[in-house]
């Protein structure tokens, strides 16, 4: 069943930037319509006190001359207004149209009730106010276009959505960055686990590890608790076994090859003891592979400068016996004085393991080639049977064995260099041989 993906950076924000959001938007909604009623009673109110000031102009002209003349005359070009032609007035007399503006001559048709209305005049909507005074038998009427309030509840708007655009953008970057910085210390203790070594169970240290991941670091501390327990235990159970097992070994070695000089004349019971003191030494070198493993994983490697090129050579000279006995010819091609980083001891193992199964497995007048280069290379060829594809997969784990030609074999050798070289940063792989073979690279950093 394949899981989704899941993201606690994108969930962190989402969840602070879509509130964020819908509240911006709530704001800007509601900043329209408080702002649109308060302008209403504004120009409302100012339609009022218009229609109130023009009724106590014409009262006081009424009181004076028991009549209503009062000329406009011209317009002065220093009170105009681009709002002027948006605003305009009308004052009737005993139902005789008396005074007006001079935008009022376009609405000789338009019958408006007493009181606030809305009306459309060539289109456009306007906002009209009337009074009527029945005691003098006046009306007046004061109305502006609705453009007026429009143009400034858009200015409102546009003042807001101005600042809310620079500010939301700058808020989401500053959480953005807050959210990737909050969770470095995540990325921090991925890394460090991901880089520890296979055999690195120590325990994770607390620095800057925010409180609501320290249960999970806790957590992870007590399980390479009771890994290393584990792998403690299994090492020396392995340990203890194979030192159990060279005592009864060497006694039933020494007791077979005693028995194999008194049955020499009995053909019969020779062929039987070969193959036991065969077993004997397959089972010898199991418990030697064994025992260098344990002694190995139970020990830190110091890392020191160390001459590959002189620790390929020792193994030769140890091995070579073993190879003019089989009639192979050894190839070199070792460059002088390569030096690397590592633990001289178990180098030379994962030298001797791959030279050795390669002596093993190569025939009789066979070919073997080891070479090094300056880029610290190792390379193990022969003109052996090789192994399949799919063996090299499993070549590597613990007791298994590609060659079932009845050599003397643990299975282990090639599982405790790939943990030598894993331990090195090195990288091992195996590869075929032309025309015929295996060849083991080992590249060292």
């Amino acid at each position: 069943m394949k899981v989704e993906g899941y993201s606690l950076k994108r969930r962190l924000l989402l969840w602070i930037s879509v509130p964020v959001l819908v509240v911006s938007l709530l704001i800007f909604i509601m900043a329209y319509l408080f702002s649109w009623h308060e302008i209403e009673e504004v120009y409302d109110a100012q339609l009022v006190h218009s229609a109130r000031t023009l009724l106590q102009l014409t009262e006081h002209e009424l009181a004076e001359r028991q009549t209503i003349d009062i000329p406009l005359g011209d317009e002065n070009p220093n009170l105009q207004h681009r709002y002027e032609r948006k605003t305009t007035f009308r004052i009737w007399h005993n139902d005789r149209l008396v005074l007006q503006s001079a935008r009022a001559r376009d609405f000789t048709d338009i019958e408006v009730e007493p009181g606030f209305s809305d009306q459309k005049i060539d289109g456009k909507p306007w906002r009209f106010f009337v009074y009527i005074d029945a005691k003098n038998n006046m009306r007046v009427e004061t109305a502006e276009r609705y453009a007026i309030r429009y143009e400034l509840i858009g200015q409102l708007m546009i003042s807001l959505a101005i600042p809310m655009a620079i500010l939301i953008p700058s808020l989401l970057l500053i959480v953005w960055i807050g959210v990737r910085k909050s969770l470095k210390p995540l990325l921090a203790l991925s890394s460090d686990v991901d880089s520890r070594r296979i055999d690195d169970l120590n325990p994770i240290q607390g620095g800057k590890i925010p409180d609501e991941v320290m249960p999970l670091v806790e957590a992870l501390n007590r399980l390479f608790l009771r890994i290393g327990d584990s792998f403690r235990r299994e090492r020396e159970f392995t340990d203890h076994a194979a030192h159990e097992l060279r005592t009864p070994l060497a006694a039933m070695k020494t007791q077979t090859q005693v028995l194999m000089k008194k049955a020499s004349s009995m053909p019969d019971c020779k062929d039987g003891l070969e193959n036991l003191n065969a077993t004997i030494d397959r089972t010898g070198h199991l418990v030697e592979q064994l025992l260098s493993l344990a002694r190995l994983q139970n020990q830190s490697l110091p890392m020191e400068d160390f001459n590959l090129s002189e620790c390929i050579h020792d193994v030769i000279g140890e091995l070579g016996r073993a190879a003019i006995a089989k009639n192979q010819t050894l190839k070199l091609d070792i460059a002088q004085d390569i030096h690397i980083k590592g633990h001289g001891d178990s180098i030379f193992m994962l030298v001797r393991n791959l030279i050795d199964n390669a002596v093993k497995y190569t025939p009789e007048g066979g070919n073997i080639a080891v070479s090094l280069d300056a880029d610290t290379l190792l390379s193990i060829a022969d003109n052996g049977p090789g192994i399949t594809a799919s063996d090299k997969e499993r070549a590597f784990a613990r007791f298994v064995r590609m060659d079932k030609s009845g050599q003397n074999g643990s299975g282990l050798g090639l599982s405790i260099a790939q943990w030598i070289a894993q331990q090195h940063g090195a990288k091992i792989s195996l590869k075929d041989n032309s025309p015929q073979g295996l060849k083991v690279e080992v590249q060292f950093i």
